[in-house]
């Protein structure tokens, strides 16, 4: 019985200092942008920070582009070809497979690089999207 007992109480205990997804999602976020933001620039491209929203339970990333990408006219004639591309890395991504299995909506937010303030291109992939 006292072996039963103690099986019971370490289960509990285990069970108790499991991470919810949502809260994996945050701390790894925070822990990558801690780590590697702002990431060197690839294709134009510069990560910020990422982010996720457990109330919206929405991931982000903060991006800037740089280059020839950092031009709004160029960005707007690509919108479809930025959408595209998005998604497919979304839906090949094994390190997202967890927040996908969740249903997590996935944004990006992309700003100028010569204008900060100005956000050439946001997009946001939900479940639909990627499954």
């Amino acid at each position: 019985m006292r072996a039963f007992t103690l099986s019971v109480i370490a289960a509990l205990a285990l069970t108790a200092c499991h991470e919810s997804i949502e809260d994996k999602a945050e701390r790894e976020a925070r822990e990558y942008t801690e780590r590697y933001c702002p990431t060197p620039v690839n294709n134009c491209v510069r990560t910020d920070s990422v982010a996720f929203d457990k109330s919206t339970r929405v991931y982000s990333y903060y991006c800037t582009f740089t280059d020839k990408m950092d031009d709004k006219v160029l960005v707007d004639q690509h919108r479809k070809d930025l959408h595209s591309q998005l998604t497919q890395s979304i839906r090949e991504s094994t390190s997202l497979k967890a927040y996908k299995e969740a249903g997590f909506v996935f944004a990006y937010v992309c700003r100028s690089q010569q204008h900060p303030s100005v956000v050439l291109y946001t997009d946001k992939f939900g479940p639909k999207d990627y499954r």
